[in-house]
């Protein structure tokens, strides 16, 4: 994920909103209602100690808080977060059913007709580069299918 540290985090007591942009240059905007900020920010900006991975803001009761990097790009629903995301819950899934039918990823490799070196990069939960068709070919190799399901999500589209 590019989108890891806060550049800017500035704030505006009028709209209610956070406007922030990251270090790869992406802007959004962040509500406060989503945050569960009820009354006024008096401060904001990027948190050194974290290196910028999280913002701080003191709201009027001047109390300090943090919100990590993900946390609005998870609101936003940015793109990039969310096939991130997915990509990360589908290779941990395959993981399970790895352990699960206790089948060894030499045998896998073997039927999935790959070497060990290219299955260990697509069951990497780090590793983003894969196709979701890897995956599904992998789960179906050991009886699995994938049923997807779309729903609205709830978004803020500010």
């Amino acid at each position: 994920m590019k989108h890891k540290k806060f550049k800017k985090a500035e704030f505006d007591n009028k709209k209610r909103v956070f406007h922030l942009e990251y270090t790869s240059g992406l802007k959004l905007d962040c509500p406060y209602f989503a945050l569960t900020i009820k009354g006024k920010v008096l401060q904001s900006g990027p948190d050194v100690e974290t290196g910028g991975h999280s913002f701080y803001f003191i709201s009027e009761n001047r109390k300090k808080d943090y919100v990590p990097f993900d946390q609005p790009l998870h609101i936003a629903q940015n793109p990039a977060y969310v096939k991130e995301q997915t990509l990360y819950q589908m290779t941990k899934w395959i993981n399970e059913f790895i352990k699960c039918e206790s089948i060894s990823k030499r045998e896998l490799a073997r039927r999935l007709n790959t070497s060990l070196s290219q299955l260990a990069r697509l069951l990497d939960t780090t590793n983003y580069k894969k196709e979701l068709s890897r995956l599904i070919e992998i789960a179906a190799t050991m009886n699995y299918e994938f049923k997807w399901e779309f729903k609205k999500a709830a978004r803020y589209s500010g």
